[in-house]
C-alpha cells in the first residue's frame, strides 16, 4: 500500500471516531435534522451518484419523469443521511427502543422458528437497514448478519465493534471460516440477516428486477436449500414522525425439483420480488445510487 493511501485511511479512521464522539454530545432529534441537511447536501454536490440514481429511478419507473424522479432522489439522501445520525445515536435509540421501532407480523418469524433449522432473513438496503438486526438482538434472539468486508480492518472493527455493543454478531462475507460460522448459527435456530439486492462479486443468477435482469447473490437461496432454513423477508420503513415500521413478510417456501440449478434461480427470483414489491411502495427508501444492472447476462454481453 501506497504512503500516500495509508495516510488517507488513517484520516478517514481518525476522522470517523472525531465525527461519532462529536454527534454523541447532542439529541437524536437535532442529528437526524442534521443528517437530512448533509443527505441533502451530499445530493447537490455528488453529480455522478445524483445522475446515476436519476437514471436507475427512470429505469424502474418508466412512467415517471425527471421531476418525480429527482424528487425521490432527494429524500434517498436525506434518509440516508438521517440513518447514519441514528447509528450514532444508538445507545438513545436502544434504550428506547419500544417507541422508536414498531414491528408488523412478528408472526413470520416465530413460524420459521419453529423448524428449528434458522431463519434466513432477506433485507435490502431499503430504509436505515441497520437497525432491523439491532431490534431483534435486543429482544432476545440470537442474531447474525452478513456483512461485507471493508478496505481498512481499523473501520471493519469500528463497524462491526457497534453491531457487536447491541448484541448483533457479523460474519464477515468471505473471511476464514465464515461458511462454518453461518452453518453454526442456523443450526443454533438464530437469525441471518442477508442483503441481496446489490451487484457484487460473488456468485450469483441473473433474475428480474424491475423489468431487466440484474445480477443477484445466490447464496441465500443455496443456504436455504441445502440447510433447510426458513425465509422471511423483512424491511425497515421511516415513518413521517421520524420513527420505523419493521415489516416481515410470511415464509417464502422454496420448491425443490430434479434441477438444482433451476432451483436456486427460482428462489432468487422470489426473494427479489419480495424486494421489489417493497421498493414499489417506498421508492425514496432505496439506495438508488447503486449500478444495480451493471453486470449482464453471458448471451447479452457476447454480442
Amino acid at each position: 500500500m501506497r504512503t500516500r493511501q495509508k495516510i488517507a485511511r488513517t484520516l478517514v479512521y481518525h476522522g470517523t471516531n472525531a465525527v461519532l464522539f462529536f454527534f454523541r454530545l447532542f439529541p437524536l432529534s437535532f442529528d437526524t435534522w442534521l443528517g437530512a441537511r448533509l443527505g441533502r447536501l451530499a445530493y447537490h454536490v455528488l453529480k455522478n451518484e445524483r445522475e446515476k440514481g436519476i437514471s436507475n429511478l427512470l429505469k424502474a419507473f418508466p412512467g415517471k419523469d425527471r421531476l418525480w424522479a429527482r424528487q425521490q432522489l432527494k429524500k434517498s439522501f436525506e434518509g440516508f443521511g438521517r440513518s447514519i445520525m441514528e447509528l450514532v445515536k444508538l445507545d438513545t435509540i436502544v434504550r428506547h427502543i419500544d417507541d422508536y421501532i414498531h414491528v408488523e407480523n412478528f408472526d413470520a418469524f416465530e413460524q420459521a422458528l419453529v423448524k428449528g433449522k434458522g431463519i434466513l432473513w432477506i433485507t435490502g438496503h431499503i430504509g436505515n437497514w441497520e437497525l432491523m438486526p439491532v431490534y431483534f438482538a435486543q429482544k432476545g434472539y440470537e442474531t447474525y448478519v452478513v456483512a461485507k468486508q471493508l478496505y481498512d480492518p481499523r473501520m471493519d472493527g469500528l463497524i462491526n465493534g457497534l453491531r457487536e455493543k447491541y448484541g448483533v454478531h457479523p460474519v464477515l462475507r468471505g473471511s476464514e471460516g465464515s461458511g462454518k460460522k453461518i452453518l453454526r448459527a442456523l443450526r443454533s435456530n438464530a437469525i441471518l440477516g442477508m442483503l441481496i439486492d446489490q451487484d457484487t462479486d460473488v456468485q450469483g443468477v441473473f433474475v428480474n428486477f424491475f423489468g431487466d435482469k440484474a445480477f443477484t447473490p445466490r447464496g441465500a437461496a443455496d443456504l436455504a436449500l441445502k440447510a433447510g432454513a426458513g425465509i422471511v423477508a423483512g424491511f425497515i420503513t421511516r415513518t413521517d414522525s421520524g420513527h420505523h415500521v419493521i415489516t416481515l413478510h410470511n415464509l417464502i417456501v422454496p420448491l425443490k425439483t430434479s434441477n438444482y440449478e433451476d432451483d436456486v434461480a427460482a428462489l432468487t427470483q422470489a426473494m427479489t420480488i419480495a424486494i421489489e414489491q417493497h421498493i414499489r411502495q417506498h421508492p425514496s427508501d432505496w439506495v438508488w445510487m447503486h449500478s444495480r444492472w451493471a453486470k449482464r447476462p453471458p448471451a447479452e454481453s457476447s454480442h
